[in-house]
Parts: structure tokens; sequence; C-alpha cells
């Protein structure tokens, strides 16, 4: 019996029974340890890359911001200007101090055209001016000539729209030595797809791309450097999406972004830009001069209105 008991082989048979390791979670001890190894590891891994991730991010976002979004570039014209050796040559004269270090702009004043008939908006022969808008190109050439005095203008460009032709016969009336140039580019269009999209509006894929490569030529055609040793300046009657677009890349903003801005009839938008490369923006659709006429006419009748009702009354 003794030897039954303190046999080696039954010693060990009840150590096994009695502690089996599998049974009591020892046996996977060592698998439990690099399970939660594992575990702890994928936690690290997961909040480093986590970390790495948004500061890669906000370093990005950073540099795109300050060095590429928002960074002015002065050679925005370098590769489409006609007169571009012109303008590097007379850069470089300056940095060397061999040309007078004199600020040369080139103003470019845009006017949208007068008020116009919608009675058939798919024939643009029929969209002539109404009588208001004709007084309102009137009104606007009077402002023209006040704030354009003594400054050359020999030439008026405008679209091939007969309201933009309108306007700028009314208003060349007021330049009597400036010349009337067709530019077909200048045309009303969808110059690109706006950001935010109205939701009444529908876009052509097609049409877009057609009028932007036409809008993006009349642009080129008109805003760069100046070359020369005098200040230039154009005059411009065009339409509203146009002078928006116009104005996004001129200072050189999201070209998404045209639609947020409103177009008035008869606005008068004013850009200046230097043969540095800076590009000023002085007015936007101003039309007061067309709403200071209306309330000086209000206040007329307003006046004679009250002057009758009083002659009235001591009559009688």
């Amino acid at each position: 019996m003794y030897k039954r008991l303190f046999n080696k082989e039954n010693i060990l048979q009840k150590l096994k029974t009695n502690f089996n390791y599998n049974k009591r979670g020892f046996g996977g001890g060592k698998q439990n340890v690099e399970i939660k190894y594992i575990k702890e590891n994928k936690k690290k891994y997961i909040f480093l890359t986590a970390v790495a991730s948004i500061s890669l991010s906000v370093g990005l976002t950073y540099a795109y911001e300050n060095y590429v979004l928002y960074k002015w570039n002065n050679k925005y014209d370098y590769y489409y200007n006609p007169d571009l050796k012109a303008v590097q040559n007379k850069l470089q004269e300056k940095k060397e101090g061999k040309r007078e270090k004199k600020h040369v702009c080139k103003h470019i004043i845009l006017v949208r055209h007068g008020q116009y008939e919608r009675k058939n908006r798919n024939d643009e022969n029929s969209k002539k001016l109404t009588k208001e808008g004709c007084k309102q190109a009137d009104i606007t050439g009077k402002k023209l000539k006040d704030i354009l005095n003594n400054k050359k203008i020999s030439v008026i460009y405008h679209s091939d729209l007969i309201r933009a032709k309108e306007t700028a016969e009314i208003i060349s009336k007021y330049f009597p030595n400036a010349k009337l140039i067709n530019d077909p580019n200048l045309n009303e269009g969808t110059p690109y797809l706006p950001n935010p999209i109205p939701r009444s509006s529908k876009f052509d894929a097609e049409k877009i791309k057609l009028d932007n490569q036409r809008i993006n030529k009349a642009y080129e055609t008109y805003f760069y450097q100046p070359p020369g040793d005098e200040d230039e300046y154009q005059l411009v009657i065009c339409h509203g999406n146009v002078i928006r677009y116009f104005l996004c890349r001129a200072l050189q903003l999201p070209l998404f972004a045209w639609l947020r801005f409103s177009s008035y009839n008869c606005g008068i938008t004013w850009l200046v830009l230097d043969d540095e490369g800076s590009v000023i923006l002085r007015e936007f659709g101003s039309n007061m001069h067309i709403r200071s006429l209306l309330r000086l006419n209000f206040v007329c009748v307003f006046y004679i209105y009250i002057y009758l009702y009083n002659t009235m009354v001591i009559l009688y």
C-alpha cells in the first residue's frame, strides 16, 4: 500500500490530474501574456498612427494655406503676357538702378450692360436695352467721364451681344475719340462650375468647358502687367458672370466662388494692376451713380407734390 501511495508514477498522475494546466488556465499562461502584449501594442500602434496622421494633416494644411493657397503669385501672367520680355527687363533695370522706380499701373474698368428685355430668353437678339436700361447707360457714361477726366480712353471693348453693344454705344458718346471694338470672347456664359450650386440651376458640363476656355482667353487679353512707363486705362463693357469670374481670377480667389458676388446693371468694377504683379480692387459693381439720380428724382417729385398741395390749400 505504501508503495502504491508513494509510487512515483501515481504521484505524477495525481499532479497532472489535480493541477491540469490546460483546465486551470496555467498551461495557456504564456499564450495569454502574448495576446495581452499584442493587444497593448495594437493600441499603441493605433494611437501613434492617429497622432502621426493628425500632425501630418495639420502640417500639410498649414503649408498649403500659407505657401500655396493664400500666397500671392506676382508672376500670375508670365505664361501669357505678350510683353513679358519688356516687363522682365523693366524689373531688372529697376533692381539694378538703371531705371527710375516709377509705379506704373494698368486700370481696367469693367461695366455691366444696362437693363434689357427678357421676353424671349432663348433669342439673344431680342434682349435689347429697355428705356430704363438706356437711361442707366447714359448716367454711367456721365459718371465714367467724370472719374476718367483727362485720362486717355482710345478704345472701348464690348461683347458681341446686343445689350452690351447698345450700352457701349451710349457710353461712347461721352468718349468721342474712343473706338468701339467688338470682342466675342466677352460674351456671357458660365465660366466655371460654381460652389455651392444653386438648387434651381442646371449646368451643362460641355457648355461650361467651352465657356471657360473662351472667357479665360478674354481674361488673358486684358489682364497682364503693363510693359510701358505710363499708366494705361481700358474700358470694357460686358456681362455679370464674366465680370465676377474676372474678379476671382484677378484677385487669385477660388474660381468656383464667382457666383457668390452680386452684379448690378451698369455697375462699375475697377481693378488696378501694377508693373510689379500686384492687383487691387478699387470698386466692385458700384451703381451709386444710378441710385443717386433716382433718389434725386424722387426728392424733386416729392417737393413738387408738396408745392402743388400747398398752392391748392392756399387757393381754396
